[in-house]
């Protein structure tokens, strides 16, 4: 599997490299915009209203809504400025957590997470300690230019990365009104047990496939087979985005450095 980023993971004084890969892929039925008449894909062209015409690439620049209508404008070299100057990025551990004490609603996206130097010992070490004490490592991960929280655990004898939300981008639930409405009797809730225990069983996801997605593949079968397939007329040239990544140091006396990592965090207690 091809990795998506290459870089390092701080673990007090130690950096382990490793490697980023997709631990999902989206499979939802997509559909790309077709004219009618002749079967070719529509095209998306960038167009400025006021100057009434077509704008390259290189002519648009970077805007952040500050009101309704106006923007500040950005450019390149001052969002990388704000970016920071690591653009191969890392995983930044600042805290373990119990991951039973993080709420589902704050994960976005998974990944896995495996060694990206010669040697796998500090990543075997950081791995083992996880699982060892049932903890996970809340970190802040930068990805390209992306800085999100993320919570690393050990799963098998790799990492899941699972990318999460902050806090204010969470919706509260508190102003949704909730209708008056008597209790439950204690018949409707026996009953209502009595379903949870009938329907109750481990988790299988594969009893549960994308039937969407496999009625559309039906029908979209059915038209080719039905001679109702269109071609698209026009020509069109797809490239994929290079690989970046970032070197990794390499690990040297983890013992050293993770009790020096302890002195520094006792120091700093003290004072």
């Amino acid at each position: 599997m091809r990795a998506l980023w290459s870089g390092e993971i701080a673990f007090g004084l130690v950096t382990i490299p490793a490697k980023l890969y997709s631990a999902t892929k989206d499979l939802t039925p997509s559909f790309h915009q077709l004219h009618k008449e002749c079967g070719s894909r529509i095209q998306m062209q960038r167009r400025c209203p006021k100057c009434a015409r077509d704008i390259e690439y290189g002519e648009i620049g970077k805007g952040y809504e500050v009101s309704k209508g106006e923007y500040a404008l950005f450019t390149k070299e001052e969002l990388a400025k704000i970016e920071g100057a690591d653009g191969a990025g890392g995983v930044d551990i600042v805290q373990f957590v119990d991951p039973k004490e993080i709420d589902f609603s704050y994960f976005e996206k998974s990944y896995w997470v495996g060694p990206g130097g010669k040697s796998a010992r500090g990543f075997e070490l950081l791995r083992m300690t996880l699982e060892k004490t049932e903890q996970a490592a809340l970190a802040r991960v930068k990805i390209r230019t992306r800085t999100q929280l993320g919570l690393l655990r050990p799963r098998g004898h790799l990492f899941a990365l699972d990318m999460m939300r902050f806090a204010d981008e969470l919706v509260s639930g508190e102003e949704i009104v909730i209708p008056e409405t008597r209790k439950a009797s204690g018949r409707e809730l026996d009953l209502a047990l009595d379903l949870v225990k009938q329907l109750e069983a481990p988790f299988d996801p594969s009893k549960h496939p994308n039937e969407y997605r496999a009625a559309v593949d039906a029908a979209a079968q059915g038209k080719v087979e039905r001679g109702e397939a269109v071609r698209d007329a026009g020509s069109e040239e797809e490239t994929a985005a290079p690989e970046k990544s970032g070197g990794g140091a390499k690990v040297i006396d983890l013992a050293e450095l993770l009790a020096r990592s302890l002195a520094k965090k006792n120091a700093a207690a003290k004072n």
